[in-house]
């Protein structure tokens, strides 16, 4: 069974930089994948619909309150649906994610779902549900590309915070980190860490890629100290850092003051809209230039 949820999690990640670690990076009070936006419902669906155009998704549906978008597969993911959920008799899975939206007091709460499905030989629908951790860090870590924020009362228990910012840093086939700030009584401030600093290692682990870092913090949550390894002026230093944790969500979005604007009968949303420019763009009518301007000017509206 551990085996399988991995497999389907590798299908499932669909964010531009998914969050791998198998622990969840953030915890909703009500315990789904779930994120609050500023602007109401309409706003905040055409925003997601551009979301998914920008990632190559296909927008299937959407409403006032509910957008559904396919995400194509590549080759290797469809083989691996087919061997888990088919047969050679039946059709290559399809990948879709929902976003359900309701707005309370101006702000969109959304929650997102995802599930792959296939129709067997006899025309029978088979449909599996996605789940855990991974979708849910990769799921969120989409709608928060999109414009949303985590909801009062998450919290963040699996995973150790520093409390710092910083930069990428490719070396070769790794990834280091460059500390641009160093949050003041944060857990890096009482280790001694320093702006400047570049971190190779956290709990003893490298990164090949930036989603490593969870791995690496998730790791260290589960001690009361660890050690994080950085170079400081040309030379490598280990430091014991104490052990804390992203203060909970207290503060909620505030509602962005939409201006009123009338919108004629029979007239289309604008994921409707977003995903008409994205079809002229694919027949060639429109260029990439001219569908971000016009996809700019509707997004504003």
């Amino acid at each position: 069974m551990t085996k399988l949820k991995g497999l389907l999690a590798a299908i499932a990640l669909c964010a531009a930089s998914p969050a791998l670690a198998d622990e969840f990076l953030a915890v909703t009070p009500s315990g789904m994948a779930e994120m609050a936006f500023g602007e109401k419902p309409a706003t905040t669906i055409g925003k997601l619909s551009s979301k998914c155009i920008d990632a190559r998704w296909t927008v299937t549906s959407s409403t006032q309150t509910e957008l559904v978008c396919e995400a194509p597969m590549n080759f290797g993911q469809s083989l691996l649906g087919q061997m888990l959920m088919g047969n050679s008799y039946s059709t290559p899975p399809r990948r879709f994610f929902r976003f359900n939206v309701a707005e309370v007091n101006g702000v969109s709460r959304v929650q997102a779902s995802g599930w792959m499905e296939l129709q067997m030989a006899f025309g029978q629908m088979k449909r599996t549900d996605f789940s855990g951790p991974e979708f849910q860090n990769s799921v969120m870590s989409f709608m928060a590309a999109a414009g949303g924020a985590y909801p009062v009362g998450t919290t963040f228990p699996n995973h150790a915070a520093l409390g710092v910012q910083a930069d990428n840093v490719q070396q070769g086939k790794l990834v280091s980190f460059r500390l641009t700030a160093v949050e003041p009584d944060s857990a890096a401030s009482k280790a001694g860490l320093q702006v400047g600093d570049l971190v190779t290692h956290i709990a003893g682990k490298q990164f090949k890629n930036t989603d490593d870092y969870l791995d690496a913090t998730a790791k260290a949550a589960k001690t009361e100290n660890y050690e994080v390894q950085v170079t400081r002026a040309g030379k490598s230093m280990k430091v014991l850092v104490p052990r804390a944790f992203r203060a909970p969500i207290t503060q909620g979005v505030a509602a962005v003051s939409e201006p009123v604007t009338p919108v004629p009968a029979g007239g289309m949303s604008i994921a409707d809209e977003l995903a008409k420019l994205a079809k002229l763009k694919e027949q060639g009518l429109l260029t990439d230039a001219e569908f971000d301007a016009q996809k700019k000017k509707l997004l504003d509206r």
